[in-house]
């Protein structure tokens, strides 16, 4: 038994160090791929750079060639030139977003390409007021590497790729070292296990040996599975149980809902009526102080009424399935907006709604999304001259690329960014009830409709300036 134990302790410690030997290797292999990456980083960087220096060049051949000839393929060539050079300008800087340096570089390269491209521009337009060849050397100051005599372009170039190269050849040393670090790991990693093996081939002899005490221990394992299948019964009992409760909580909900409906709008209509009769009946019995008093009362009832209403249609968001059809975003956007300027006529509101939006959502959600939206920006542009909505979609950019994004946007109060994490919260206004009537419920209400669709929903604006609201619309999966 004792000679038993040390060998079992030896084959747990023969197995510990395999195992910190393969977490070594592993480690070494990570830090290779990093290396790696990070070298491969660094040629895309030049790739770009070289690219770049190519597309300056075939826009300063394209100038010089419709210059000389006057073709318009040459003025296409440099235009399409022109726009290489700004994505792969735009491309270097973002590769190159953590070399402070580079990017000092890459601002001072991006003010001798305008000045690079304004002398080029200012060589077409020479051309073109010519209207015919014209002798190069009479375009030569407009066609210089240097119009201002300033560093040239390629030599900006030159440093930036300069960088890059010791870079490169720093992470190459690295690349090397990582990759003998690698083999040297897998190579002790490969004897060890040799040898583990070696040890369970013994062991496993031994193991033959405790064969029959597995058998017993299988009956033992039958007997557990089949307590097992009984607990899961059991679970599977619980689980319909709490099916069942949950069935009678929504149904406990819905009566709730309908009490606030009914039950609760009776006290608020006996209140509102009986004001108004105090205020028809009695207002030349009653001083300026009482009948302000009543007017309260009855702004009071009215805005409970209004709160109930947007938690009542909350509640129905939240519980109500969601049925999908196609429909025509831009043509209901447009119906909303014309119910709501008809509620008020004497406004003058320009709304402009992007055509042809289709989508796949539930239209009587989408509609109540859009009747808030709309409303909240026909609202706060009440008190902004020549008051503008827009409707329409920008291409998705980020975690939203590939996506169309839809918005809304206006020209009217708009909000402090500073706040933006409170505006799709229930009850969390902006601003007070005296510059804008709300019931703070309405944000909250559209948060929730687009996260049933499995979109997103935010909001940029400038306080003053107006506001636009964004949303995703994501298929059905």
């Amino acid at each position: 038994m004792q000679k038993s134990g040390l060998y079992r302790l030896a084959m747990a410690s023969a197995m510990i160090v395999v195992l910190l030997n393969t977490w070594l290797a592993v480690r070494e292999l990570h830090s290779l791929f990093d290396a790696q990456g990070w070298r491969a980083h660094t040629l895309e960087v030049i790739t770009h750079t070289k690219a770049l220096e190519l597309s300056v060049s075939r826009a300063e051949a394209a100038v010089r060639g419709y210059v000389l000839m006057g073709s318009p393929g040459f003025e296409q060539r440099y235009r399409e030139s022109s726009q290489n050079v700004d994505s792969e300008v735009a491309e270097i800087k973002h590769l190159t977003a953590d070399n402070p340096s580079q990017q000092k570089r890459l601002d001072f390269l991006h003010s001798r390409l305008l000045a690079k491209f304004a002398a080029l521009d200012a060589g077409i337009a020479i051309r073109n007021g010519a209207g015919g060849p014209l002798e190069e050397r009479l375009l030569e100051p407009t066609m210089s590497d240097s119009p201002d005599g300033r560093p040239t372009v390629g030599y900006v170039i030159n440093q930036i790729e300069v960088e890059e190269e010791g870079l490169l050849a720093d992470r190459n040393r690295e690349t090397r070292n990582a990759e003998t670090a690698v083999w040297v790991s897998f190579i002790g990693a490969s004897l060890l296990d040799v040898l583990l093996l070696l040890a369970a081939f013994e062991f496993l002899i031994r193991i033959t040996r405790d064969r029959y005490a597995l058998a017993e221990r299988t009956a033992e394992i039958a007997a557990l599975n089949t307590e097992l299948q009984s607990l899961n019964a059991d679970l599977e009992g619980r689980v319909e149980q709490r099916t069942r409760e949950l069935a009678v909580s929504n149904q406990e909900l819905e009566a709730f809902s309908y009490s606030v409906s009914h039950d609760l709008r009776a006290p608020l209509r006996t209140i509102d009526g009986f004001s108004l009769a105090l205020m028809e009946d009695f207002s030349d019995k009653l001083n300026e102080e009482g009948r302000d008093y009543i007017a309260r009362v009855r702004n009071g009832v009215q805005r409970m009424g209004t709160l109930i209403d947007a938690l009542l249609q909350l509640s129905r968001v939240t519980r109500t399935d969601v049925q999908r059809e196609r429909i025509d975003l831009s043509q209901l956007a447009t119906l909303v907006f014309n119910e709501i300027q008809a509620g008020s006529p004497e406004r003058d509101v320009l709304f402009l709604s992007q055509p042809g939006l289709l989508v796949q959502a539930d239209p009587r959600l989408l509609r109540i999304a859009l009747e808030n939206l709309i409303g909240n920006a026909y609202k706060f542009t009440s008190r902004t001259e020549g008051a503008k909505i827009d409707f329409g979609t920008v291409p998705g950019r980020d975690q939203h690329e590939g996506q169309t994004v839809y918005f809304i946007r206006d020209n009217g109060a708009g909000f402090d960014m500073q706040y933006v994490d409170r505006l799709f919260t229930a009850f969390q206004r902006l601003h007070g009830d005296r510059d804008f009537k709300g019931s703070g419920i309405g944000l909250a209400t559209v948060s929730r409709i687009i996260r049933r669709h499995h979109g997103n929903i935010w909001a940029e604006s400038d306080l003053g300036h107006g506001a636009t609201f964004y949303f995703t619309l994501t298929p059905e999966r």
